[in-house]
């Protein structure tokens, strides 16, 4: 088992904070560096108060090109909740979970802390689990500076969005068939 845990504070509201990580769960595609592209799904048995139960994100990577999350716990007076990958995750990968948690910290600084867990199986599971380990906390890092721009600027960081213009300049491939 790979676990990983990150930490960032953020200068503003633990509930502005609350609300973009959970309010817009659906949405992190449009702060985060790692996922170019997200958007809501639907969930068979959503966790009841989640305001949106999962998403999908399409990560630009070609082992995983897009991986389903859902909400498995949701405490909004606590600000935490959990999701784990329902689909898209390579058949070597067991579990693939994150806790996130906002706590206050002042009236306009917030604590933002995930734990992200993953377990894998097999010779092959084995054989990348440390190439996952490097890739899972060098995403991680950058996740929360992504986010802490984002709330404290109301913009995509750097980062992000250099990302954002390498794929727009990006030839498409003709799939018209003309």
């Amino acid at each position: 088992m790979l676990e990983l845990t990150r930490t960032v504070v953020i200068d503003a509201p633990a509930d502005a904070v609350w609300q973009v990580v959970a309010g817009q769960f659906d949405r992190i595609g449009e702060w985060a560096t790692a996922i170019p592209a997200s958007a809501a799904c639907p969930v068979e048995r959503p966790v009841v108060g989640a305001p949106v139960p999962g998403r999908v994100c399409h990560t630009g990577v070609a082992l995983v090109p897009e991986v389903t999350e859902t909400i498995v716990a949701f405490d909004d007076a606590g600000r935490t909740l959990t999701y784990q990958a329902t689909a898209g995750m390579p058949a070597f990968v067991t579990l693939a979970r994150n806790q996130w948690q906002v706590t206050a910290e002042a009236d306009r600084r917030a604590r933002v802390s995930f734990a992200a867990e993953l377990r894998v199986r097999g010779p092959l599971g084995w054989l990348v689990r440390w190439w996952l380990l490097v890739q899972v906390g060098r995403t991680g890092r950058h996740l929360l500076d992504d986010l802490k721009h984002y709330i404290e600027h109301g913009a995509p960081s750097p980062r992000k969005r250099r990302h954002l213009n390498r794929a727009a300049a990006r030839p498409r491939p003709n799939t018209t068939g003309r």
